[in-house]
């Protein structure tokens, strides 16, 4: 907007132009809109342990078009082998019993599948979560998590260190909106969704080489320049999320969720780990937007971090 900056008499408002607008995108937290007019796009409701249970509905995307996933059951459940371990149950969630776990994760869900019902969409983080403190491999954990622009610390974490941070986000005394980790099936619903809205062709999302930050990304932005060049290898992090204003790793204004760093999700991976999405810088050739793998959850490299998502209480 051209209107002048004006903050409301509690002073918790404010608009953002063009004269505030960096200060903005570095200091406050930024999420994206992604509509779900539907909630059996997101959601499988099946029979289990004697009840009824919430399921995340997944994609497939090996084939045109994009279908979803019939037996995708992943979400929310524990990671078996790991989450049995006392000790991170109570040093990341502060849980003594895995049943209490369980149950959290579940009711996390059904709040979530709740709101976007009612509000027909959820928030994703526009950038890749990151920290204002200058953590390493030694730390594993984000002090203060942020989802802003030009954020150097995005890496070195482990999934139960973003599992439990990123709840922070929206504040400890928040009434009216959440945030947590994304779920691996919202991954996979955004970029259905990126696709549905011809921000990318099938093409892109299966080979994400074209846009995303990988060791050999086709398109690169020149420094100092607006143009789109082929410049070779990458092969180091872009901490920035944003490099320059008009960056190829933009889509529908969501930064980097092809490439850069791997993103943890809350899906359960065959039984004992957790699954990781989206690709890294280090990766080449061939590279999928949806690519998955599974990973320990107390595991930490360079490569790995996650992505934040917010909804309406």
């Amino acid at each position: 907007t051209d209107e002048e900056i004006e903050t409301d008499p509690n002073g918790t408002s404010v608009i953002i132009n063009n004269t505030n607008k960096y200060e903005a995108q570095t200091t406050r937290n930024q999420y994206v809109w992604v509509p779900v007019n539907n909630i059996e796009d997101i959601q499988i409701i099946k029979e289990a342990n004697n009840g009824i249970m919430q399921f995340g509905q997944g994609y497939e995307f090996n084939n045109k078009p994009i279908k979803k996933n019939t037996n995708s059951s992943n979400e929310p459940r524990m990671a078996e082998e790991n989450d049995k371990t006392k000790y991170y149950l109570q040093k990341y969630s502060n849980i003594n019993k895995r049943e209490n776990y369980l149950n959290k994760m579940q009711e996390d869900f059904a709040r979530l599948i709740k709101s976007v019902n009612k509000y027909k969409g959820f928030y994703i983080g526009r950038y890749e979560t990151g920290d204002d403190y200058t953590h390493n491999s030694n730390k594993r954990y984000f002090t203060n998590p942020r989802v802003v622009r030009y954020n150097g610390n995005i890496n070195y974490v482990t999934w139960y260190d973003s599992y439990k941070t990123l709840e922070r986000l929206s504040g400890e005394t928040e009434k009216y909106v959440e945030t947590g980790m994304l779920y691996d099936s919202l991954f996979d619903y955004t970029l259905k969704w990126l696709n549905g809205t011809d921000t990318r062709s099938y093409e892109e999302i299966t080979n994400a080489g074209t846009w995303g930050n990988y060791r050999e990304s086709i398109k690169t932005v020149q420094s100092g320049s607006t143009s789109l060049a082929n410049t070779g290898a990458i092969e180091t992090l872009v901490f920035k999320g944003e490099k320059f204003s008009d960056s190829p790793t933009s889509s529908n204004n969501i930064f980097d969720i092809a490439g850069n760093v791997r993103e943890w999700t809350r899906t359960r991976k065959y039984g004992r780990y957790r699954d990781i999405r989206g690709g890294d810088y280090s990766l080449s050739g061939y590279i999928s937007a949806y690519s998955s793998g599974e990973v320990s959850p107390y595991d930490n490299r360079d490569c790995y971090g996650t992505r934040s998502m917010l909804y309406i209480r």
